[in-house]
């Protein structure tokens, strides 16, 4: 659980800081079900096979080819949509951006924290049905035989993609097939908003950090590690000082914890919610959609669960809603800890893991 200081990769979530680009280009819309990955099937045998048991969902797709226009930051202004009743029709409003992963585009910043091993793959073959194109991008995490190599161990080995294009406000949804690892082992697989520079904007005396993740460890896949950074910094030591809000859900129990406070890397139960017991949500092979709908007064994390979109977060706190522009990113690494249901320490794989990432798009909603 590591992180750099100034533009720089978190210990829950995100990588270094991101650029701007203006581009005119060709993108497509869409909407897909969750499904299930067979280009993966030979390496579930590693997992215990209850992880690995999933059941394939039909999938129904539009495509709609649109130009997209990008010049800076896009903004989705407050009113254009918002949080909708779970289960209900979300208004996605304008779509700002979109891509079926099918190729760099230079839409992406490839990120290899490990550059002699990692592997960034666009155009994936998920073979058949898998998705709907048939297609994904691929973060592979590098095995380690030894379980030992401290080069594999925080977020500065982070395998990932950060967006070049930054947004304000609106909703960021991704289609995502987490990584999967046994027990002892561990791995975060990472969707976030990001951005640094190093200033301290709310005056406290710490770095700013603008940061949302949205997190699943594969040591115990059935928890959603959600996180809201204000502030951040690290000293020459490696010492953290940080202020953030982190929630999170077991789907296989409908418990909820929360960081037993501001400062704090430990979580707490606190509650329990019968709408958030979805048990398939640990199913390996199985896609997710999952979102962050974020407008300049609240953010609301969410993730379609059994065929519902279920919200798992409101934070409505301001101190840790973003103002500024944040870049879409997602990456997968290996803290030396599992973080839940308790902080017990955690191996590295011994085996390469892959997150899958089908599609990504943010609107104005």
């Amino acid at each position: 659980m590591r992180r750099n200081s100034g533009k720089s990769r978190n210990r829950e979530g995100a990588p270094r800081g991101v650029s701007r680009l203006c581009r005119l280009r060709g993108v497509w819309v869409s909407g897909v079900s969750g499904v299930r990955l067979s280009v993966l099937s030979t390496m579930r045998t590693a997992v215990d096979a209850s992880r690995a048991a999933s059941v394939m969902a039909p999938a129904l797709a539009m495509l709609i080819a649109v130009p997209l226009v990008s010049c800076g930051p896009r903004d989705a202004l407050v009113g254009r949509g918002g949080p909708t009743p779970d289960g209900g029709a979300a208004d996605l409003g304008a779509s700002l951006f979109a891509s079926e992963m099918i190729g760099n585009d230079d839409q992406w910043n490839e990120v290899r924290g490990l550059p002699s091993a990692a592997d960034i793959v666009f155009n994936a073959d998920a073979q058949g049905s898998a998705t709907r194109d048939g297609k994904v991008a691929l973060l592979t995490f590098p095995g380690d035989p030894s379980q030992s190599d401290p080069s594999h161990i925080g977020s500065d080995a982070a395998i990932g993609i950060e967006s070049k294009q930054l947004f304000r406000y609106g909703t960021f949804r991704a289609n995502v097939l987490w990584t999967f690892c046994s027990p002892t082992e561990e791995l975060v697989s990472s969707a976030s908003l990001y951005f640094t520079d190093g200033s301290d904007g709310n005056g406290n005396g710490l770095p700013d950090l603008h940061e949302l993740d949205f997190q699943v460890l594969c040591g115990n896949p059935s928890f959603i590690v959600l996180s809201a950074w204000s502030d951040y910094r690290k000293d020459a030591q490696g010492r953290e000082t940080f202020l953030k809000r982190s929630h999170a859900v077991d789907t296989a129990t409908g418990d909820i914890y929360d960081s037993a406070d501001a400062a704090s890397t430990t979580f707490v139960k606190t509650g329990y919610a019968a709408e958030l017991l979805h048990p398939a949500f640990a199913n390996f092979g199985t896609f997710v959609e999952i979102g962050i709908a974020w407008q300049a007064d609240h953010v609301r994390f969410f993730a379609i669960l059994d065929g519902r979109e279920i919200t798992l977060w409101n934070l409505t706190d301001a101190a840790y809603v973003p103002q500024v522009p944040l870049g879409m990113i997602f990456n997968i690494w290996h803290p030396p800890t599992h973080w839940l249901p308790e902080q017990t320490p955690a191996e590295i794989p011994s085996q390469s893991r892959p997150f899958a990432i089908d599609w990504v798009a943010w609107s104005s909603g």
